[in-house]
């Protein structure tokens, strides 16, 4: 009788044992990592320095300053060629009797090279308008309202701060290659501008700096 018993126990343990074999292990929940999509379109928001020089008689010059902010919404076809608009506005004038002020808008074509993954230069050759008005009554300085070729140059640097793994392709929903702005994320610029370019035109020369978005 107890041969008989420790017999059902050996088969007992044995059959426990076999069952555990085929207990195949818990497998955590694969989750995808969210796509990051990035886009050719960028925003940019700056404040201006602006100079005027200019005279409406030969034998004179005159020479105005002034301060306001510049807009720009762009769209970069690849890393080495986007378009541009743009619009200046100055308003706070250095002479405190009130001096030339500029307004400005004008469309680009923006060749641009990447210098880094992180640093882009780029330079604008588009059509501009450019106006100019004063406060000064009674004046005989120029006042322009025209129209032309504008070109400048520039520089920006990415924020994003994005660098190793997080810029390989398996985080984007397109071919990546780290340069000219193709991350979404924050930004600085810096630029020149000539607003008009001509040979009996007053000089109109902006220089700007802010900040732009990448979506």
């Amino acid at each position: 009788m107890n041969n008989r018993k420790l017999f059902y126990a050996l088969l007992l343990s044995s059959s426990i044992l076999y069952a555990g074999k085929n207990v195949s292990p818990a497998v955590a929940e694969v989750v995808p990592i969210p796509m990051v999509q990035p886009t050719p379109i960028y925003v940019g928001l700056g404040i201006v320095y602006g100079k005027y020089s200019g005279c409406p008689s030969s034998g004179c010059r005159y020479e105005d300053v002034t301060y306001g902010a510049m807009l720009r919404v762009g769209y970069e076809f690849n890393q080495y060629l986007g378009a541009e608009v743009r619009a200046v506005d100055t308003f706070l004038g250095a002479d405190p009797l009130g001096g030339e002020k500029l307004m400005h808008a004008g469309i680009f074509a923006k060749p641009q090279y990447p210098l880094s993954e992180d640093f882009n230069a780029y330079g604008l050759l588009g059509y501009g308008w450019a106006k100019t008005t004063t406060e000064l009554s009674g004046s005989l300085l120029p006042i322009l309202n025209k129209s032309g070729f504008s070109v400048g140059f520039g520089f920006e640097y990415d924020l994003s701060g994005k660098s190793g793994d997080f810029r390989a392709d398996t985080f984007y929903d397109r071919s990546f290659d780290g340069q000219a702005d193709e991350e979404t994320g924050w930004g600085i610029f810096v630029d020149y501008q000539r607003l008009i370019v001509g040979s009996n035109l007053p000089s109109l020369d902006v220089v700007s700096i802010g900040i732009t978005y990448d979506f």
